[in-house]
């Protein structure tokens, strides 16, 4: 269906995605076109339990260097780098219990986190929005991550997990 939505176009980022897509393995794919400069197109990929192994990029390189075009001066396939969030909060619950909240709260933040890709940052009202929005979280002080943060795609492509979620009841 992508094929007949954007069909091949001489090497622009659809192709690269398409190529990318069509290797074994690889269930998304990310393209910075010049990341690196001019004449640089950069492919992250990833599999369905995360990050693709060696192997993979390997496949889906020797793939794109065989059918992108002779003046793209460099495609370079990686896999993001995985960036672990802390997570720390206080709740103040109201008919919940904290052994409940812990569990919706980690299901509410995986989620938000799941709708991040490799290159997106990190907003730290969009985990206070998940968190506020479990029935029964009525008040909260979130304590990690304390600002924004922006992904590292100079250096590589950074793609922001949820790590270690700590949750504790707010002083009464």
């Amino acid at each position: 269906m992508p094929a007949i939505r954007r069909p091949p176009a001489g090497g622009n980022r659809y192709d690269y995605k398409n190529w990318a897509l069509s290797v074994d393995g690889v269930t998304s794919a990310y393209v910075y076109p010049l990341r690196r400069g001019l004449g640089t197109v950069d492919i992250a990929i990833t599999s369905a339990d995360g990050v693709s192994s060696e192997e993979t990029v390997r496949r889906v390189q020797a793939y794109i260097d065989e059918m992108r075009p002779v003046t793209a001066k460099n495609a370079l396939v990686l896999k993001p780098t995985v960036t672990a969030v802390p997570v720390t909060v206080q709740v103040k619950l109201d008919g919940i219990d904290l052994d409940e909240a812990k569990r919706l709260i980690r299901t509410a933040l995986k989620e938000y986190f799941d709708t991040l890709i490799p290159g997106d940052g990190l907003t730290v009202s969009q985990i206070e929005a998940a968190i506020s929005n479990v029935d029964g979280v009525i008040d909260l002080r979130l304590t990690a991550p304390t600002a924004n943060r922006a992904a590292d795609t100079v250096n590589r492509i950074e793609w922001f997990k949820a790590g270690a979620i700590n949750v504790t009841e707010m002083p009464s």
